[in-house]
């Protein structure tokens, strides 16, 4: 027999090899759980959006995660087949942004096929979120796009559930925001920003998101949370600062999206090379007319506005207005689409303020939409009560709020437009614009008497033009070259003034040094009766001293001087 102490000692012994066996298998258990837990929370993809790339048959997605992960992206046309892969890049986004999702995601998927639904999934360290899907649009110009319009969105507003119920229709071909995001995108540390991006998801994971910059996204000059959390068409990823524009064919619109931006920020020292950009790009949608027949420019701060406030738009000397209102004339853009102000207002066509026609058929200057009340936290602004906007065809204040608006190129001559409220879906505005005549606007071609007011008005505002097809990029813009015309004239005016006191002074010291220096004797010997003058002998040899006093008569004061000779 064994002796009961070994069996009990073999048994213990066994009891503590399987416990030690299993410790270490639920702590390897254990750590692999809590890495893919981890995995989870710091590489889980969030804030997923689309937005075209340089052509419909390209999309960009992107989203970010809390920690460095990987990128890569699995589609496909089949909701239940994700046969492709594609890979793209990560960077760190810490500027401006300390205490935000710091780490962006960027994949171009490109030659895709027409009206397609593609399925998709994003991957971080391969952690994926959706799956999503996107629709690609046709190819060619016979098709009618339709646009969600709407800016100065902010993430109080109680706008966003209706446009995504709207997006989520699939009868959008792209989101056009223009300007002004989250209220803002970098305030507390750019929590703010990741907070908007999750809460647009459900929009901009379907439907791309096109973007124009607003004021709100200047950030100390640096607009680095626009740049680093949108990609557009055309330019590098972050956006350069010297590139917050670009262009892109959808069906038979030619959309432009500009930066009015530059002529309040950065010294102004990118209006010239936007001013540039601009001219060649319009220029080549006007030989493209016959495939691309309108032009639809965006830009956030309207050229002309009628609200009670002090913004740039209620000036007559609109910064945005001189700097762009004579080339979309010139250029024969059809639309343009603003925001900024917290209303909606529908303009006429006209252009230098002067109404060229009160209705929207074959207009003869572009169609200005003001749709900037998508909501914020800084609620309405007020539009003036004034008559003196005869340019301002319908506007709306109260009741605007949480509004957006919907653009349809319908054909090659007729665009519809409406403005619908978001919080009871009344249908707040609408027209229809006809174009036949797509091209450049001619002032020549109108009735005589506007002609006349026109050429008043620029006369009036300094009888110079602000548009010019010389490039710019090494000079000063129109905009900048008022602004040293002005300081120019300041410095030539404050020049000849000090030119002319300094004449004068030299005019009294010469004019003091040609008087007599005389010394008055009040009392003489000689019994004249007379007050009596004579040299002073101690002063400049130069001074001519000597006089004859003529004495014959005490009532003349005469005295004649005696040359050297």
């Amino acid at each position: 027999m064994f002796p009961e102490t070994g069996v009990s000692t073999w048994s213990t012994r066994g009891r503590q090899v399987g416990t030690l066996v299993l410790a270490l298998f639920l702590t390897s258990t254990n750590t692999a759980t809590s890495t893919i837990d981890v995995d989870e929370e710091r590489c889980m993809p969030e804030q997923v959006h689309l937005s075209y790339g340089n052509a419909l048959s390209e999309m960009v997605v992107m989203w970010a995660t809390p920690s460095n992960c990987s990128t890569a992206l699995v589609y496909g046309d089949s909701e239940w087949g994700f046969h492709d892969t594609a890979e793209g890049k990560t960077i760190k986004f810490d500027l401006k942004n300390p205490s935000g999702v710091q780490y962006l995601h960027q994949v171009k998927l490109q030659n895709l096929k027409a009206e397609t639904t593609y399925h998709y999934r994003p991957l971080s360290n391969n952690i994926g979120a959706g799956p999503f899907y996107f629709k690609t649009p046709p190819t060619g110009q016979d098709w009618s796009p339709m646009f969600l319009v709407y800016g100065d969105l902010g993430i109080h507003s109680y706008t966003i559930p209706s446009l995504t119920q709207e997006a989520l229709t699939g009868d959008y071909t792209a989101v056009l925001h223009d300007g002004d995001f989250a209220y803002n995108l970098h305030d507390k540390g750019g929590t703010v920003g990741d907070t908007f991006m999750r809460l647009i998801q459900g929009i901009s994971s379907q439907v791309p998101y096109m973007t124009a910059v607003g004021n709100h996204e200047i950030n100390d000059d640096t607009f680095s949370h626009y740049r680093h959390r949108f990609s557009m068409p055309g330019s590098d990823w972050p956006i350069p600062v010297d590139k917050m524009w670009y262009s892109i064919d959808v069906g038979p619109v030619h959309f432009i999206s500009y930066s009015t931006e530059v002529f309040f920020t950065l010294d102004k020292k990118y209006v010239g090379k936007q001013h540039d950009w601009l001219i060649q790009d319009l220029k080549q949608a006007n030989e493209n007319r016959a495939n691309c027949p309108w032009v639809v420019a965006y830009g956030h701060r309207p050229m002309y506005c009628s609200n009670d406030d002090e913004d740039d738009c209620t000036k007559p000397d609109s910064l945005v207005r001189a700097g762009l209102e004579d080339i979309f004339y010139h250029f024969g853009v059809d639309i343009v689409l603003q925001a900024h102000e917290h209303s909606y207002e529908r303009l006429w066509p006209h252009y230098k303020g002067v109404v060229i026609a009160n209705n929207y058929t074959n207009p003869g200057a572009p169609v200005q939409l003001i749709t900037g009340a998508a909501g914020s936290k800084h609620g309405l602004d007020l539009m003036a009560n004034r008559t003196d906007d005869p340019w301002s065809a319908f506007r709306r204040d109260n009741g605007s709020l949480n509004s957006y608006g919907r653009l349809e190129i319908v054909n090659s001559t007729h665009a519809f437009w409406e403005q619908k409220s978001a919080m009871n879906h009344e249908l707040m505005d609408s027209i229809w614009i006809v174009q036949e005549n797509h091209g450049p606007f001619k002032t020549e071609e109108l009735p005589a008497n506007l002609t006349k007011e026109i050429e008043e008005t620029i006369e009036a505002t300094g009888g110079k033009p602000t548009f010019s097809e010389t490039e710019t990029s090494n000079t000063d813009s129109a905009i900048v070259e008022d602004d040293n015309n002005q300081r120019m004239a300041i410095g030539i005016a404050f020049g000849s003034l000090a030119a002319v006191v300094l004449i004068v002074v030299i005019a009294v010291k010469k004019c003091r040094r040609k008087r007599k220096a005389v010394r008055r004797w009040e009392q003489m010997d000689f019994n004249y009766g007379k007050k009596f003058y004579s040299p002073a002998k101690d002063l400049d040899k130069e001074l001519d001293n000597d006089f004859e006093i003529d004495m014959s008569d005490g009532t003349l004061p005469t005295t004649k001087l005696l040359s050297d000779d």
